[in-house]
C-alpha cells in the first residue's frame, strides 16, 4: 500500500505536527485497522472435546454497525422431502426470505412460534406458498403441524456468521479484543433458541492459535412417532 500524506484530510490539531510524526500516527492507525481484520479461527466442540459440526457462530459487533453484505432478493429454499426439511438448517442474512416448497406426495402444515419469527403455512402440497421474510436477528425453529419429528432451523444473522465444518471450525474477520461472538447448535441442551454469548477476552488461545468453545448437545430425536407414518 502506498500512503500519500498530502491526500489525507488533517484535523486542525494535527496540522501543527511535524510531517514525519504525522506519518507515524497515520501508519499506526492503518496498522491497527489491518490488525483487526486478521481472520480468527473458532473451534466448537461438544463437552467431550469432540469437534461439533453444524454450529452457527456469529460476530456480535460492539460498534453497532452492520456488515455491508448485500441481501439477495432470491428466496432461500427449505424444501420438504420424505417428511424432512431439506436442508434442515439454513443460515440467512437479516431481511432475506425463505420459500417452503413441498416435494412430498402428502400435505404439510409448516409453522413457527419462535420469537424471531412467527408464521404459519396451512396444509398444502406441491407448489410453495409466498416466501416468508425474516426481519429479526435470531433463531427460528420450524415444524410441521402434521408430522411431529419434522424440525428445521433457520438462523437469521445480523452480522458475519458461518456454520462450522466437519472439524468444528469457522474462520471470521473480527477483533476479539472488542467484538463478542454467539454460538448456537440445533441439538444443544440449552433452550432451542438461546445463543451462547462469548467474550473472547475471557478465553485463552490454544497452541494452534484457535479459540475453543464447548456446547453441550442432545442425541438426535428418533423419527418413529405415530403421526410420521401418515
Amino acid at each position: 500500500m502506498i500512503l500519500n500524506i498530502n491526500s489525507i484530510a488533517i484535523n486542525n490539531k494535527w496540522s501543527v505536527l511535524p510531517r514525519a510524526k504525522l506519518a507515524v500516527i497515520v501508519a499506526t492507525v492503518l496498522f491497527n485497522q489491518l490488525a483487526q481484520a486478521i481472520p480468527i479461527v473458532i473451534q466448537v466442540n461438544d463437552i467431550n472435546a469432540q469437534p461439533l459440526n453444524r454450529a452457527v457462530v456469529e460476530v456480535i459487533r460492539q460498534n453497532n454497525t452492520l456488515d455491508s453484505i448485500a441481501v439477495s432478493l432470491e428466496p432461500i429454499v427449505m424444501d420438504q422431502v420424505n417428511k424432512h426439511f431439506l436442508p434442515d438448517l439454513i443460515l440467512i442474512k437479516q431481511g432475506q426470505s425463505v420459500v417452503f416448497p413441498n416435494s412430498d406426495n402428502i400435505r404439510h402444515h409448516v409453522y413457527s412460534f419462535s420469537k424471531a419469527k412467527t408464521f404459519e403455512l396451512k396444509l398444502y402440497a406441491g407448489k410453495a406458498k409466498s416466501p416468508i421474510e425474516f426481519e429479526t436477528n435470531g433463531v427460528v425453529i420450524v415444524g410441521c403441524n402434521i408430522h411431529d419429528s419434522m424440525v428445521g432451523s433457520i438462523y437469521v444473522a445480523q452480522s458475519s456468521a458461518m456454520i462450522t465444518n466437519e472439524n468444528g471450525k469457522v474462520m471470521l474477520d473480527f477483533d476479539p479484543k472488542i467484538d463478542k461472538i454467539s454460538v448456537w447448535h440445533p441439538l444443544q441442551k440449552d433452550s432451542p433458541e438461546a445463543r451462547k454469548i462469548v467474550d473472547l477476552r475471557d478465553s485463552q488461545l490454544t497452541g494452534s492459535k484457535e479459540y475453543v468453545i464447548s456446547i453441550d448437545i442432545n442425541e438426535p430425536a428418533p423419527r418413529d412417532t405415530f403421526r410420521d407414518t401418515f
